[in-house]
């Protein structure tokens, strides 16, 4: 008796378009398979390893009802002059990397600039489980301490300001105590008697900025402002 085969079709796949390859109304071609479908901010400021610029693209993912062959999927990038589309099982991933959301040290796009089409919906993908409000927390801790900053107004305007949606989502509906805590004993320590005044978050922004134009590695600014590289990637990206 023949083994049965591997089911290799998913609900789920995804392509990289081109916009200078693909048919001016790619949209409309989509859009006229009836499929619920998720397009990227347009990837223009990414970089490869040696530096040099990647060529402009979005992320397409599309998200069939039942499962789909690479052949049906593929009819699809065919039509659009697309790469070779790729199944995935990790649809939240996927999501969250269409603005590099999990990954710090790449260009972060957008979260508004993500467009659903046919009925996609991807909130349910950003919304953040207890140990990943634990672990956002200690970054919005090590932020506040490397910068800071001792006033909870500050810290609100710097979340609104630089699109930090998870951090301003937890210092408004979790852990505000925890945080106003924080604050008040990082302006404890900022106001004693006769102490000098401490560099700003937007200076210390500008001069990471600054020594990064200049060719300085992150792990250099870090040592130099005396904050984690983690804050370096998020002054770096605003």
């Amino acid at each position: 008796m023949a083994k049965n085969k591997k089911d290799v079709r998913a609900r789920t796949w995804t392509f990289i378009l081109y916009p200078e390859s693909a048919p001016e109304n790619w949209r409309d071609i989509l859009d006229g398979y009836h499929i619920p479908w998720v397009e990227s901010p347009l990837h223009d400021k990414d970089v490869n390893p040696d530096g040099t610029v990647k060529k402009a693209h979005r992320h397409v993912i599309l998200l069939f009802d039942g499962k789909k062959s690479f052949e049906q999927v593929k009819d699809i990038t065919d039509a659009l002059n697309a790469p070779t589309p790729q199944k995935t099982a990790n649809t939240k991933g996927l999501v969250r990397y269409l603005i590099h959301m999990d990954n710090p040290e790449k260009h972060q796009y957008k979260r508004e600039d993500i467009i659903c089409h046919s009925g996609a919906d991807i909130e349910q993908y950003f919304e953040l489980s207890m140990s990943s409000r634990t672990e956002i927390f200690g970054e919005m801790a090590d932020f506040i301490m490397d910068s800071e900053i001792d006033n909870y107004a500050d810290f609100l305007l710097y979340c609104r300001k630089h699109d930090e949606k998870d951090w301003f989502d937890i210092a408004v509906n979790h852990n505000t105590l925890a945080i106003n805590k924080l604050l008040d004993a990082m302006y404890q320590k900022h106001n004693p008697k006769n102490v000098s005044k401490s560099v700003t978050l937007e200076e210390k922004v500008t001069q990471a900025k600054e020594m990064k134009n200049k060719g300085v590695k992150v792990a250099v600014i870090a040592d130099t402002l005396g904050v984690s590289r983690k804050t370096i990637y998020k002054y770096l990206n605003k």
